[in-house]
């Protein structure tokens, strides 16, 4: 992987185009108390896209650009589906301060509760001018101005490595997993042959391909009941649980129009668990609780649909087991030292079930990474500021530290 390289000044070069030190007339955040750092990066923070997770994009994006303005870095919240309003502008004014009032800040289009996702026909259509598919026109100046972009695209633009591939291609440095992984991760079917050939109990799965769906439903062996959902993607878009047979068809096409096939699993009967992990460290254990039988995108982003205790109420013993199987996970899939989000469900005769993991999870005000992780005493500024520094050193640049 190529990511930009180090010029030895602790400024990153990337030719003319390239990011340059903050000038002598620039505002200067000074780091918070709490930064790990004794001076401020200039951070884009990369979120929305053309595709149906951008409402929960956005929110997260917001919210990790807030948090690390807060501990003292100048930060730019870059929607990669709209183009920057004054093209001709400095790119250095995209790059906000804690000093700035809030006024001054533009209202971003987030919507952490929409119960629905956004329109299929209006995404492709921003897409169609988006460069590479990834990225609105006039975007790219203010990337390459910063120390490293933090993604939070997500959908195939950012879990899939489409972002991640357009920001190698310019030597700029970013957050989370690299493309291969973000490519196996992705897709399903190909994340539960890796898991299963490390021993890793997964549910049974059959693949129905999106142009052969009902020769594929014929071979289906899998007893009722069975979770239909795209076999790629996340938010558990176009995912339901079918107990009739004569039901399947709809729902394969139903998880169709959000992946290129559908994945049919058996349905294991449990507690859902979710953990996050960030490197070698494994946080708390969420369980989110609801009155749906299943945990749907209307429950994830619905205020009162849900709900989630952490640190999951489990015995020492089962606690014990589902962090140390998320550190395989996490491991076995290379993941290395980005962000992850292991899904469990444990089973009513013990038994813990893998169902799939996330490398770049949501950070909205109600996502179960950010609050995982604060179980554990990690405050939200902290964990993002973790996660760029662990972004800079894999792309060997030197990190300013205090001493001490």
């Amino acid at each position: 992987m190529q990511q930009r390289p180090n010029d030895g000044s602790g400024n990153s070069g990337n030719g003319g185009a390239g990011r340059r030190p903050f000038a002598a007339e620039e505002v200067l955040p000074r780091p918070h108390p709490s930064s790990t750092l004794s001076a401020p990066l200039r951070i884009a923070v990369l979120m929305g896209g053309a595709n149906s997770e951008r409402y929960a994009s956005l929110s997260s994006g917001v919210a990790i650009a807030r948090a690390l303005r807060w501990v003292g870095h100048a930060v730019a919240a870059v929607d990669s589906a709209q183009a920057p309003i004054v093209a001709d502008r400095r790119v250095d004014h995209a790059f906000l301060t804690a000093e700035v009032e809030q006024e001054d800040i533009p209202e971003t289009p987030v919507s952490p509760t929409v119960a629905i996702p956004p329109d299929l026909d209006a995404l492709a259509e921003v897409r169609s001018r988006q460069e590479d598919g990834v990225m609105a026109p006039g975007v790219l100046p203010i990337l390459a101005a910063a120390d490293v972009v933090f993604v939070t695209t997500f959908g195939d633009e950012g879990e899939m490595g489409n972002s991640q591939r357009y920001l190698e291609q310019h030597a700029i440095v970013y957050t989370g997993p690299t493309p291969e992984v973000c490519d196996l991760t992705f897709d399903k079917v190909r994340t539960k042959e890796v898991i299963t050939e490390h021993g890793i109990d997964t549910p049974a799965w059959h693949l129905v391909r999106r142009d052969r769906i009902e020769e594929d439903l014929r071979e289906l062996t899998l007893p009722a009941p069975w979770i239909v959902k795209p076999h790629a993607g996340g938010s558990t878009i176009g995912l339901s649980k079918v107990d009739d047979p004569a039901q399947l068809p709809a729902a394969c096409r139903l998880a169709i129009a959000e992946s290129r096939d559908a994945l049919i699993e058996e349905f294991v009967p449990g507690r859902d668990l979710t953990i996050a992990a960030l490197g070698d460290r494994v946080f708390a254990i969420v369980e989110p609780l609801s009155d749906h039988e299943v945990f749907s995108y209307e429950a994830k982003y619905t205020p009162g649909e849900s709900r989630k205790e952490v640190p999951a109420n489990l015995s020492p013993e089962d606690t014990a087991r589902v962090r140390r199987l998320t550190g395989q996970v996490h491991q076995v899939l290379g993941i290395g030292e980005a962000t992850s989000r292991a899904d469990f469900r444990l089973a009513a005769d013990g038994r813990l079930v893998f169902l799939e993991t996330n490398p770049l999870p949501g950070m909205t005000p109600r996502s179960s990474y950010p609050m995982s992780a604060a179980a554990e005493g990690v405050s939200f500024p902290e964990l993002c500021e973790d996660i760029v520094v662990r972004a800079l050193r894999r792309a060997g640049r030197s990190v300013a530290e205090p001493q001490g």
